[in-house]
């Protein structure tokens, strides 16, 4: 858990970094980022190990004012070649499993994907396969689709794609760089997993 977290920090690329420290004055004037723990487990497919914390900015501008305080959440994990991710998350959710008593990790995989139950989820990086009971009733047929790019670096194709504002895909199967091939049968709804709005001070990072 300890390396993922200073993984994350020490990364100076395009993902950005986080970088925990703390600077004040004499008068009590600067900054600290720091880090909490919130709830740790293994993703029901991979095994993985994954875990959610809070990256906290607190900051005093001046000696007689009220501190501001920035909190970003995230869900830490490691990618088949070996990189760390760290995915934005809404607040709401991780306090209501907690507070409910629930499997956090598993609560804020299924906001992510929009599902009650991401345990049925086909999944590859940030794009997952749904599981549709019979193919969905959409004006547009695109018979003829057997191919498409999600998310520019996910190539979905399938024996037929259909779309109504969402995707949809028969006998999908999925390739991409990093993350390994997946495929499943029968109809499935292609979904991009959510992510919630974040403080600049700890960036995300991307597929």
């Amino acid at each position: 858990m300890y390396t993922l977290i200073l993984e994350c920090s020490h990364q100076d690329d395009e993902h950005g970094s986080w970088e925990f420290d703390a600077k004040f004055d004499s008068k009590g004037r600067g900054y600290a980022i720091n880090w909490d723990l919130y709830a740790f487990g293994n993703d029901v497919h991979s095994g993985a190990f994954l875990c959610i914390v809070q990256v906290r900015r607190y900051e005093k501008a001046h000696k007689n004012w009220y501190p501001s305080i920035r909190k970003n959440y995230f869900l830490v994990g490691e990618n088949e070649d070996g990189t760390v991710f760290a995915h934005p998350l809404p607040a709401t959710v991780i306090r209501y499993a907690i507070n409910h008593e629930r499997d956090v990790i598993l609560s804020v995989q299924n906001w992510m994907f929009g599902t009650t139950d991401y345990r049925q989820v086909v999944r590859q990086g940030d794009v997952a396969l749904l599981p549709c009971k019979r193919p969905p009733q959409v004006a547009e047929v695109a018979s003829y689709e057997r191919a498409a790019n999600v998310e520019k670096s996910h190539l979905l194709v399938a024996d037929e794609i259909r779309r109504n504002g969402n995707m949809y895909a028969k006998n999908p199967r999925l390739t991409h760089p990093t993350h390994p091939y997946v495929e499943a049968h029968g109809w499935f709804k292609v979904v991009v997993s959510q992510r919630a709005t974040y403080w600049k001070f700890a960036p995300p990072t991307v597929d």
